[in-house]
C-alpha cells in the first residue's frame, strides 16, 4: 500500500498534522526543527482565545494539540456554502492577513491551515515562530501567492490549492479564478473581492424574497409539479427527438427497399442498431447488406436463400454486424446459428480486419491472429478430412456399381446361354419326333 502523500503545510513544516473529530495535532520531529525550549513557544497559546492547545516536548518530537470551539469549521466546509457567503469568506481572509501584526509569528496560507467561524471570520491553526518552529522567516511574495491560492479554491472548486497555486498559468481557469491569480498586491485583490459582493448584493436585491414557511411551500410544491411532469417531458423529448425520426427512416427505408435501391437501405438505416428495428426492418438491412457484399454469384444466391421473412432473426443479425465491419460480433452469431459456412467466413473477415487494425497493440493483434488462423487451419483439416472420406465413399460407391454392373452382365449372358441351350434341346426333340 503506497504512503499518503504529504499535503502542502505538511511539506512546508516538514511536519505530521492530523485531525481527529474537531481536534488538530502538529508532530514535529525535533532534529528537524530550530526549538530547543518549549518555553520558546508558549506564546502561541495567546494567539488565538477561542483555541485550547497543548505543546508537548519529549526527547523526539514535539507535538501541538489544537481544539477549537464547536463553532469553527474546517476550510472544505465552504463548499456546500453559497456563493455570497465564499466571497464574503475571502474578504475576511484579506482583512485577517493585512492586521496580522505578530512579527515573530509567521503566516503559512493554506486551506488546511484555516478553519472558520459562523460569521465565516478565518483563524489560523498553526503560526510559524522565527528561529523555533517553520516558517521561521515570513515571505512577503510566497504569502500573497498562498492568499490568493486559497481565496480561488475557496469560491471556485473545480480546482484544488496546490493547482491554484503552481499551476495557475497552465491550466484552463474559469473568469473570476483566473482574474485572482493575476492580481499583483492585495489592495487590487482586496477590490476585486468587494467588487464582486457588491454585484452579489445588487443581483440579490432583484429576486423576489419570501418568508420562508411560503417558499417551503412553493418549494416543495414545485417539486411536486415537477415530478408529475418529468415522465410527460422525458416522452415528448424522447419522441421528438428519437422515435419519430426512427420511424420515419424504417418507412424511407422500406421504400427503398422496394425499388431494389440497396445502398439507400443501408444509408437510411445507419444511425439505428439492429435491436431497434422490427423485424421486416431488420430482414431489409441484412438483406441489402447481403447484396452488397463481394461474393460470389453463386455463394450470395445460396446466402440470400437463407434469409427470408421467415428466417430466425440471428440470420438478420449476422448479415447486419457483416454489413457494419463489426466482424467479431457477427462471429459470435454464427457460432450461436452453429453454421460451418457463417463461420468461416466471418472468421476471414475478422482476420482482414485485425490486419489493418493499426490501434490494436502488436502483441494483441498477433495473439488475435494467431487464433483465427489456427480455427481457419481446423476447418480446412476437417474440410479436407470431409472431401477425402466423401472421395473414399465415391470410389467404393462406384466399385460397387462396377461390380454390379460386372454381375449383372455375366447374370445376361448365363440367361443367353440357357435360353440358347433350352432351343437347341427343343429343336433336338423336334427333329427326333420326325
Amino acid at each position: 500500500m503506497s504512503e499518503k502523500k504529504p499535503t502542502y503545510l505538511e511539506e512546508q513544516l516538514e511536519a505530521v498534522m492530523t485531525r481527529h473529530n474537531n481536534e488538530y495535532t502538529f508532530i514535529f520531529q525535533k532534529e528537524k526543527i530550530r526549538l530547543n525550549r518549549s518555553v520558546e513557544i508558549e506564546m502561541l497559546k495567546d494567539v488565538n482565545t477561542a483555541f485550547q492547545k497543548e505543546i508537548m516536548m519529549s526527547d523526539d518530537e514535539l507535538k501541538i494539540t489544537i481544539k477549537p470551539t464547536s463553532e469553527f469549521q474546517p476550510f472544505t466546509a465552504l463548499r456546500g456554502k453559497e456563493e455570497q457567503q465564499k466571497w464574503l469568506f475571502a474578504d475576511q481572509l484579506i482583512k485577517q492577513v493585512k492586521q496580522h501584526s505578530f512579527s515573530r509569528l509567521h503566516l503559512l496560507i493554506c486551506p488546511e491551515n484555516i478553519i472558520f467561524d459562523k460569521s465565516l471570520s478565518p483563524a489560523f491553526l498553526h503560526y510559524g515562530v522565527k528561529e523555533s518552529l517553520p516558517p521561521y522567516e515570513s515571505n512577503e511574495e510566497q504569502s500573497f501567492q498562498e492568499l490568493k491560492a486559497t481565496i480561488a479554491a475557496a469560491v471556485d472548486s473545480s480546482h484544488t490549492f496546490e493547482q491554484y497555486f503552481k499551476l495557475y498559468e497552465t491550466l484552463q481557469l474559469k473568469e473570476d479564478a483566473k482574474k485572482i491569480m493575476h492580481i499583483s498586491n492585495e489592495e487590487e485583490l482586496s477590490q476585486f473581492v468587494q467588487h464582486k459582493l457588491t454585484q452579489i448584493e445588487k443581483h440579490q436585491k432583484t429576486l423576489v424574497q419570501l418568508p420562508q414557511k411560503r417558499w417551503t411551500i412553493f418549494k416543495f410544491s414545485s417539486v411536486g409539479i415537477l415530478v408529475l411532469l418529468i415522465p410527460a417531458l422525458i416522452y415528448t423529448f424522447y419522441s421528438y427527438f428519437f422515435a419519430q425520426p426512427k420511424q420515419e427512416a424504417f418507412v424511407e427505408s422500406n421504400e427503398y427497399f422496394l425499388e431494389k435501391n440497396y445502398s439507400k437501405v443501408v444509408d437510411t438505416l445507419e444511425d439505428y442498431d439492429i435491436e431497434s428495428m422490427p423485424k421486416i426492418v431488420q430482414y431489409e438491412i441484412a438483406t441489402s447488406y447481403l447484396v452488397n457484399e463481394k461474393l460470389g454469384e453463386e455463394q450470395k444466391a445460396n446466402a440470400l436463400k437463407t434469409i427470408t421473412l421467415q428466417s430466425d432473426p440471428q440470420y438478420f443479425a449476422y448479415w447486419f454486424y457483416i454489413g457494419r465491419g463489426d466482424n467479431k460480433k457477427a462471429l459470435e452469431v454464427s457460432r450461436l446459428l452453429e453454421e460451418r459456412s457463417l463461420i468461416i467466413y466471418a472468421l476471414m473477415k475478422y482476420e482482414g480486419q485485425l490486419k489493418t487494425d493499426n490501434d490494436l497493440a502488436a502483441d494483441k493483434k498477433q495473439e488475435e491472429l494467431d487464433k483465427v488462423a489456427n480455427e481457419l487451419e481446423e476447418f480446412k483439416k476437417e474440410n479436407d478430412q470431409q472431401e477425402a472420406e466423401a472421395a473414399k465413399q465415391q470410389e467404393e460407391k462406384q466399385a460397387e456399381e462396377a461390380q454390379a454392373a460386372k454381375q449383372q452382365e455375366e447374370d445376361q449372358k448365363a440367361a443367353e446361354a440357357e435360353k440358347k441351350k433350352q432351343e437347341e434341346q427343343k429343336k433336338q426333340q423336334e427333329d427326333q419326333s420326325k
